[in-house]
């Protein structure tokens, strides 16, 4: 079978004409090189303006969309730990919430994207919040804060979340990445979680420094992408 007829395309271009396709990247073990995961990512039309295309998508569109992408690929071989992105506003919003509990299939490694956001709601809003993410934990999900950087980072300690891993972002790695720094913001995530991914990793001396500063996983472009269609 090719990758043609295993994509359910129609599904994804319904929801939004921009989306033409998916893409996959490749969660990998820094240790050992192996890969133990993929994210789910949308490929757009015009890349440029993809920050401006998602942040302003509703609650319910983005749930609309994860339905699409695991229908999509319920029948490859991609379809197995997956790694996928959700705004704050899906565990806020009481019906968006009830259709995420109720996603058929393998549990997720659900990365919550919009950190400043959470931090801005309200001590009940957060304690809800916090309600909901433990609620996906009992049902296996696992829980990521996604693109944490050195500031971000001491907003979190004190919030006692469910999380399973933290992703540093990209940014922070390469501005970070040849100095003692890293590893200090590496130690501080494990204080948050269990794992510790590191975005960015784009050169085996990147994937050094990532290991060294005592990181388990990567991400990036030192390992190729798969994506449909293809290039």
């Amino acid at each position: 079978m090719t990758a043609q007829n295993l994509i359910d395309t129609p599904r994804l271009q319904y929801i939004s004409q921009d989306i033409v396709g998916i893409k996959l990247e490749p969660i990998v073990a820094l240790s050992s090189m192996r890969q133990v995961g993929v994210e789910v990512l949308s490929i757009l039309s015009d890349t440029r303006r993809s920050e401006d295309f998602f942040c302003h998508r509703s609650a319910d569109w983005s749930i609309t969309l994860l339905e699409a992408q695991l229908a999509a690929l319920k029948n490859t071989p991609h379809g197995h730990n997956l790694f996928i992105n959700l705004p704050i506003t899906v565990l806020t919003e009481p019906a968006s919430f009830q259709r995420l509990i109720r996603l058929p299939g393998a549990p997720l490694n659900i990365e919550i994207v919009d950190l400043a956001s959470f931090m801005a709601l309200s001590i009940a809003q957060k304690q809800h919040v916090v309600q909901n993410l433990q609620q996906l934990s009992r049902q296996g999900h696992a829980i990521w804060l996604d693109d944490v950087d050195d500031v971000l980072v001491q907003s979190f300690l004190s919030c006692r979340l469910p999380l399973s891993g933290i992703k540093i972002d990209k940014e922070a790695f390469w501005r970070l990445r040849n100095t003692p720094a890293l590893r200090q913001l590496v130690s501080l995530c494990f204080q948050l979680a269990g794992k510790v991914l590191i975005e960015g990793i784009e050169t085996e001396r990147d994937r050094t420094w990532a290991l060294q500063a005592g990181a388990d996983l990567g991400q990036g472009y030192y390992w190729p992408s798969w994506t449909w269609p293809e290039d």
